[in-house]
Parts: structure tokens; C-alpha cells; sequence
């Protein structure tokens, strides 16, 4: 699975999350996911959704760091408290694929 982040107001702005079999087995056991590989793309659908309709309930926080890594975080509002749903790892592309 593959997910590239672009923006319109920032041409070389380019971020990819790439994950297969392998790298989600690694991801599902540092977060403890409850979910399958085959899932993940419904799953991170879903959450881009829920940020969209219910932003007051659900954030996407896109942290960038200097070394070209990243991570977008998708957190859930409980009232009370802040949870944090899902990690992704992004990398900043390279020049050629941003060009």
C-alpha cells in the first residue's frame, strides 16, 4: 500500500507512506493494532473520514522532521482525554519523484 501527501499551495511538498505484509506485521506490534494487513487501507480510509466529518471528535497531526521523516498521527477527542488511534511513517520524496 502506498500514500502520498501533496499540497496545492506547496509544489515540493511530497510525503510517502509506503507499507507491505512485512512493515505492518512491525507497525501492528510497536501499536498494539488489533487489526489485519488486508484492513489497513479500509481502516486508514475511514479515519481520513471521521477527520473530515467530525473534526471536534477526530485530528490528523502531520509532524514533520528535519531528516525528511515524518508522521501523521490520527487522534481521537474523548472529552477527557486525547488518544492516539494510528501512526503512519512518512518519507520526504525524493527530488526526481517530487520534480
Amino acid at each position: 500500500m502506498k500514500i502520498e501527501l501533496t499540497s496545492e499551495n506547496d509544489l515540493f511538498f511530497h510525503y510517502t507512506h509506503m507499507v507491505d505484509e512485512d512493515s505492518f506485521r512491525h507497525m501492528q506490534e510497536q501499536q498494539k493494532l488489533m487489526i489485519e494487513f488486508t484492513d489497513y487501507t479500509n481502516i486508514l480510509v475511514k479515519m481520513v473520514n471521521s477527520c473530515i466529518k467530525e473534526p471536534h471528535s477526530f485530528l490528523a497531526v502531520f509532524i514533520m522532521n528535519r531528516d525528511g521523516t515524518a508522521k501523521l498521527d490520527f487522534i481521537q477527542n474523548i472529552e477527557y482525554k486525547f488518544i492516539e488511534l494510528l501512526s503512519c511513517e512518512f518519507m520526504a520524496s525524493p527530488e526526481d519523484t517530487v520534480r
